[in-house]
């Protein structure tokens, strides 16, 4: 039974796709969002407007419609003779009481074949079909530009379930963090010391202050960004980017740069070796060492060097590092 009734997954969030049409209508004068959808195995009403509405609803044996993500929704309620009016036009349709989120309305299959031989232009979101002695022809709603909300709509709009969710976002303040009783612990010289610098300790949550030394790419003369890495950019560089799971199960994200780091000029300055190290901390009684915490991007890069830092998504969009990244 339950491949025999089925939605799709643009239905059940109510999303635009290639072979969905949204639209306005009312039911008793309320409005409502309408999706025609042939995807669907029948129609489907949220059950949140016919208890608002106070519409009758039959008894009808409950079934399980698959819905295009794998997972299975419960049909229960049946009104057989549904009225309801899109753009002055006036249908009538049997609808099943499915909790859907997104669309109020979803006319499906079986609405789609009473209208007989018709025409649904995807293209311009418009259908067209004979109806009582005429063709009429529906116009479907373009997909709007997002725009801002109150916080309380949203809420409100959670409790009537038009929506599936909702989340508030804290900003944290950019000021210097106050002396805490883990700073008072610790010695007084080494407590003056982290608070003084500050910036350095804390763990990076905005960009690090212009130095005397920022990152820098000097380029060997000649080169230029491989072929093959270029996407349509504001920079004539672009290195692929990818995650890496981390050992706690995190995620690393590193972006690709051999290519550029292929033909960048490369730094003389030698590295110790071990055993050298070793020869200068003979005889030290005391020693320290610096871990910066994400050191890398406590580095401004130089803003000449921006642009070679840009790297691509899997949507074919480019960015480019203000602070120096990995790998580079």
């Amino acid at each position: 039974l339950e491949s025999e009734h089925h939605l799709s997954f643009n239905a059940l969030k109510g999303a635009y796709s290639a072979g969905t049409i949204c639209f306005q209508g009312q039911i008793q004068g309320v409005q409502i969002q309408v999706l025609i959808d042939s995807g669907s195995s029948d129609n489907f009403l949220q059950p949140r407007i016919a208890q608002c509405l106070k519409l009758t609803v039959q008894e009808s044996p409950q079934f399980q419609v698959l819905v295009g993500n794998g997972s299975a929704l419960t049909a229960s309620g049946l009104i057989p003779d549904l009225p309801v009016t899109i753009q002055g036009h006036t249908i009538h349709l049997p609808v099943y009481l499915l909790p859907i989120t997104g669309a109020d309305l979803v006319l499906g299959a079986p609405w789609l074949k009473t209208l007989g031989p018709h025409i649904a232009d995807y293209a311009v979101l418009s259908i067209k079909f004979y109806l009582n002695d005429k063709f009429i022809t529906l116009r479907g709603d373009q997909l709007a530009e997002p725009g801002q909300s109150q916080f309380h709509h949203i809420r409100r709009l959670q409790h009537t379930h038009s929506i599936d969710s909702s989340f508030t976002l804290q900003f944290h303040s950019i000021a210097p963090p106050s002396s805490t009783a883990a700073l008072d612990s610790l010695p007084v010289d080494l407590a003056k010391l982290l608070h003084k610098y500050w910036t350095v300790f804390d763990e990076p949550s905005r960009l690090p202050p212009p130095r005397d030394q920022d990152h820098s790419i000097p380029l060997i003369d000649g080169s230029n960004p491989v072929k093959g890495i270029i996407q349509p950019s504001t920079s004539p560089f672009s290195s692929p980017v990818l995650l890496v799971k981390k050992k706690d199960g995190s995620w690393r994200f590193c972006t690709d740069y051999r290519a550029l780091n292929a033909i960048t000029v490369k730094d003389s300055f030698p590295i110790p070796t071990v055993d050298e190290l070793l020869d200068e901390l003979f005889g030290a009684a005391y020693f320290s060492k610096l871990d910066l915490r994400s050191g890398y991007h406590q580095i401004l890069v130089h803003p000449e060097d921006r642009h070679k830092t840009a790297f691509r998504t899997h949507q074919g969009t480019n960015y480019t590092s203000l602070c120096w990244f990995f790998f580079l």
